[in-house]
């Protein structure tokens, strides 16, 4: 049996959502503030982690940087919020996925067993192909799921450079190099334009497209 923590402070959701979730096989636990999440996610071993943004004691963004310095499960983000950097900024923490309020609980419940299989075989983040990202260089263009992306030339030339090398991690070096030849400038410019790509990609679809190897850099899957 799969167990998850549920935190979220809305009683409404709570008593809706655990009975749903205990009725497709799950053990659940539920945080009704970021304080007893953390406790929870420190004293139990889940299997994922469904975390609202907005919680009391301690803040979704706190709970995620927390869980990320304890273990690797996936945790999904529940959120009424819908702006682009809220969501770029949480899987930027280590999210890996998000579900914006009000969800149907069946989508979520295939969200949830999609993050746990994948965990479980040791894929981790989506596939970039299953997310539809395709560039062409001879053009200039790139598209998530058939959907344009308006990039900056350095932001589509970071994008293009990951997409070739796809399945191998990049360091920030490695990419300036790529990207700029010669340069003596901050290494953050790279850390900069791919968060706005994350934002610009968020825009169009939740899944991770370009994801953060911690301590060596950025890589965009193999299809």
């Amino acid at each position: 049996m799969h167990k998850i923590l549920l935190c979220e402070d809305e009683e409404n959701i709570v008593s809706f959502l655990r009975p749903e979730l205990e009725y497709e096989g799950f053990s659940v636990d539920v945080a009704p503030d970021g304080g007893e999440a953390t406790r929870l996610f420190a004293e139990n071993k889940y299997d994922l982690v469904l975390l609202d943004i907005m919680l009391p004691v301690k803040n979704g963004l706190e709970c995620l940087r927390a869980f990320r310095k304890i273990g690797s499960v996936p945790v999904i983000m529940l959120t009424a919020r819908k702006e682009v950097y809220d969501k770029v900024a949480f899987l930027n923490a280590g999210a890996d996925d998000y579900v914006t309020k009000p969800f149907d609980t069946l989508e979520l419940i295939a969200r949830i067993m999609r993050n746990i299989t994948r965990f479980e075989s040791g894929e981790g983040a989506f596939p970039a192909h299953e997310v539809g990202l395709h560039i062409d260089k001879e053009g200039y263009t790139a598209t998530v799921d058939g959907k344009p992306l308006k990039l900056t030339k350095t932001e589509f030339e970071i994008l293009a450079y990951l997409h070739e090398n796809a399945g191998k991690v990049k360091s920030r070096d490695e990419i300036i190099h790529a990207v700029f030849g010669d340069f003596y400038g901050e290494s953050n410019i790279i850390d900069t334009n791919i968060k706005n790509v994350r934002a610009k990609i968020a825009n169009l679809t939740p899944r991770e497209v370009i994801q953060t190897v911690r301590g060596k850099g950025y890589l965009v899957r193999r299809p």
